[in-house]
């Protein structure tokens, strides 16, 4: 997604666009080791949903989603991460 530019014909991407590409373009491995009840996010198709860990060790990470009440396994570091509140 972007825009192309008529008087000279160069397309800009979305940030949006760039920022999913870094992300896939990171190593899917080693997982990252989480401690147990940290907030994290994890990429559940649609977008990200908040949980807390239950388990994590370096093959996967298995986190508890508040929304929809179920357990996840994560074994791609690339779909899972710190929570960081947005602050405004």
């Amino acid at each position: 997604m972007g825009r192309f530019n008529k008087q000279t014909g160069e397309f800009t991407p979305k940030p949006s666009t760039v920022k999913a590409g870094e992300r896939m373009q990171q190593s899917p491995t080693p997982l990252p080791i989480f401690r147990r009840n940290t907030n994290v996010e994890v990429f559940i198709g649609a977008g990200w949903g908040k949980g807390t860990v239950e388990h994590s060790d370096k093959v996967r990470c298995v986190v508890f989603l508040k929304i929809g009440q179920r357990r996840v396994t994560c074994y791609d570091a690339r779909n899972i991460r710190e929570y960081t509140p947005n602050k405004k």
